[in-house]
């Protein structure tokens, strides 16, 4: 008897492997054809071919495009936060938080450029921004608020709204990144710090 329970339980865990395997290759399906093709010309029938599964299976796990689609955008942001905040120290200074979120999202999006482009694109859709409003915050968004809000209120920045200044920050990054992948600049090490630096110059007292 124990035998025979044990063989369901083997069993079980096979099972959900695959099921968990499945998932994940319709997910990075739908990431590779999104980043060649555009969101608007990608069909579910392509999206299966890729992921080498039947319809029927996509729509076991998705019950609509959207539904597949904002999984995709809102694992993205949670694999980013992972990255990017690895070694963050929240007791730090302001100016060293800053910093090292700011040069750490800086390599996260040169390493990871499908990823950096697809969170632009996808985060301009209204249905994501609709759903995202009601889905628990990213812990990189949480961590850079908080040390935003820690600086205003060590009067470290200028007399600017805080997502005023949320915006510069983030919008001088991304572009930083879009013409480092260009090949209009380059960014190592040095350069990173450099440019991240002049960012938080930007906005400070």
């Amino acid at each position: 008897m124990c035998h025979i329970v044990g063989m369901r339980v083997h069993s079980k865990r096979k099972a959900d492997c695959m099921m968990s395997r499945k998932r994940d290759q319709i997910i990075l399906a739908t990431r590779d054809l999104v980043f060649e093709q555009g969101l608007q010309d990608v069909a579910m029938s392509q999206i299966a071919q890729r992921a080498q599964v039947g319809m029927g299976t996509i729509y076991n796990y998705f019950p609509s495009k959207e539904d597949l689609v904002f999984c995709l955008f809102s694992e993205i942001k949670a694999t980013m936060s992972l990255h990017v905040l690895e070694g963050y120290d929240a007791t730090q200074p302001v100016v060293d938080r800053v910093l090292y979120l700011l040069g750490s999202l800086v390599r996260y999006s040169i390493e990871h450029p499908r990823e950096f482009f697809l969170t632009n694109q996808l985060a301009q859709i209204p249905f994501i921004q609709k759903r995202a409003k009601s889905e628990k915050v990213p812990a990189l968004v949480v961590a850079f608020n908080q040390v935003m809000i820690d600086a205003q209120q060590q009067h470290l920045l200028k007399a600017m709204p805080l997502d005023v200044m949320s915006v510069l920050l983030l919008g001088a990054t991304n572009a930083l990144v879009e013409a480092h992948m260009r090949q209009q600049i380059h960014l190592d090490q040095t350069t990173t710090e450099q440019a991240t630096s002049a960012c938080w110059d930007a906005i400070k007292r």
